[in-house]
């Protein structure tokens, strides 16, 4: 029996000759604000095993995320501890391993599992269910922040050990898992817990920061995070700055994103490109969403219930030869238009035809925020008493101000529009040089 348990020992996972890999053999640290943000960057990102040809828009280039990280440790620093996990569908390894799988076969079991928008599998486009729930498969509490409760309860994580994050943000401040982060983050420095932020890519770090800051009296779930409208961060950047410029007694950790820089093209695809909300369907809606998403705000439909949201966006009255051809007299770089008919599944125009068009991007040129205001204001100008602003001046909150609605309608060129925000975002960007961590 004495020679069966050294036996077990010696060759249990993650083991050799009785030793374990940990963190401090695999990671380095650095330490900021006396020790209380901690961020842990992989010594060497291990190369993708050689195989046969990736398909064309694929990465052979090794990339490891904060959750790759982790888990090399065996999740070492979780071991024995209390913690909540806020995650979706998106929280996979380089394997394409769901998280808390990983945590659950190392022994790490979460106490809760916090879900945003979209649901624990990111396909829902429902409000969630008030209170928790058990889940059927891991028998683990689940609590939706997409319910009556947008805010974790501080009577819930008040007295654990952490509160882990490992989502695939878009960072554009009106995608709501901004401000469900923002508001795990207010809580957390609130009852003192410590969060542990497992990094993934900026799907296009290589934007730079657009738009303006959210009016006080504008800021909600769509529009919650002091920030300009793209601000192009991490969920680890953006909470190093909340840390250390706002919430300042907030505890840090931060498991960085190994192989990756800011100016990758590839990084959304250099693991697979998981939706991380059911209308995102591809890198592509990524980009288009960032300008197209005002739309949301007007009797335009957004191709919502068919196969390519936000590329497609057109109306039952719309002359969409009309528009094209207004739109390519501009010329605008990195993108390019065609026709489309469509047919919407479910959401505005359900079962009607939609005339409109298709917007593709095609280099790092395109400029998402111009592309879409270009459009809106040429479809406004062609359509008039047709198109209109809905939903109370919906797009008001989601661009922070009425800037954007008031321009479109006044007919301001893109450059008159452009100089109302474009010191804050210029600003920003200077700002934030000391908190990118890629």
């Amino acid at each position: 029996m004495k020679l069966l348990a050294i036996l077990l020992l010696l060759f249990a996972p993650g083991c050799f000759f009785g030793t374990r890999t940990g963190t401090s053999d695999l990671m380095d640290l650095e330490t900021r604000a006396d020790g209380r943000i901690q961020i842990y960057s992989l010594k060497k990102v291990a190369p993708r095993p050689e195989g046969p040809l990736p398909l064309a828009g694929r990465s052979q280039r090794p990339l490891a995320t904060g959750l790759d990280a982790m888990a090399e440790t065996d999740f070492e620093l979780l071991r024995g501890k209390n913690f909540a996990l806020l995650t979706n569908a998106t929280g996979l390894n380089r394997e394409l391993e769901p998280g808390i799988e990983l945590m659950l076969r190392a022994g790490v079991r979460p106490q809760l599992l916090f879900e945003p928008e979209h649901g624990i599998f990111g396909a829902a486009d429902i409000v969630g269910p008030d209170g928790i729930r058990i889940d059927p498969q891991t028998g683990l509490r689940i609590m939706s922040l997409y319910s009556s409760q947008r805010r974790p309860p501080a009577s819930v994580i008040s007295g654990l050990d952490y509160l882990v994050v490992d989502i695939q943000n878009l960072p554009v401040r009106c995608y709501t898992y901004a401000s469900t982060l923002t508001y795990l983050l207010e809580t957390a420095a609130q009852t003192g817990t410590p969060v542990l932020i497992l990094d993934r890519p900026n799907p296009f770090g290589f934007m730079r920061a657009r738009g303006p800051y959210p009016r006080e009296e504008l800021r909600s779930f769509v529009g919650y995070a002091p920030v300009p409208f793209l601000y192009s961060l991490t969920v680890g950047e953006y909470s190093l700055f909340l840390s250390e410029e706002i919430l300042t007694n907030l505890k840090l950790t931060v498991f960085r994103v190994g192989g990756y820089s800011r100016e990758d093209t590839d990084a959304a695809l250099r693991n697979s490109w998981i939706n991380p909300s059911p209308n995102i369907p591809s890198p592509e809606s990524a980009l288009v969403y960032t300008g197209m998403v005002f739309f949301e705000g007007t009797n335009v439909s957004l191709g919502r219930g068919t196969t390519r949201p936000f590329i497609y966006s057109g109306a039952p009255w719309m002359r969409s030869s009309e528009v094209i051809a207004e739109f390519r007299k501009l010329q605008l770089p990195g993108v390019q238009i065609a026709p489309v008919v469509f047919t919407p599944t479910f959401s505005l125009y359900t079962g009607v035809s939609c005339y409109g068009v298709q917007l593709h991007p095609v280099s790092v040129d395109f400029d998402p925020i111009r592309t879409g205001y270009e459009l809106m204001r040429i479809i406004h100008r062609l359509h008039p008493g047709q198109f209109t602003f809905t939903g109370g001046n919906f797009t008001d909150r989601l661009w922070g101000s009425d800037g954007y609605r008031t321009a479109v309608i006044g007919d301001l060129s893109y450059k008159s529009f452009e100089r109302t925000w474009i010191r804050d975002s210029e600003n920003f960007e200077d700002w934030m040089k000391s908190y990118r961590l890629y």
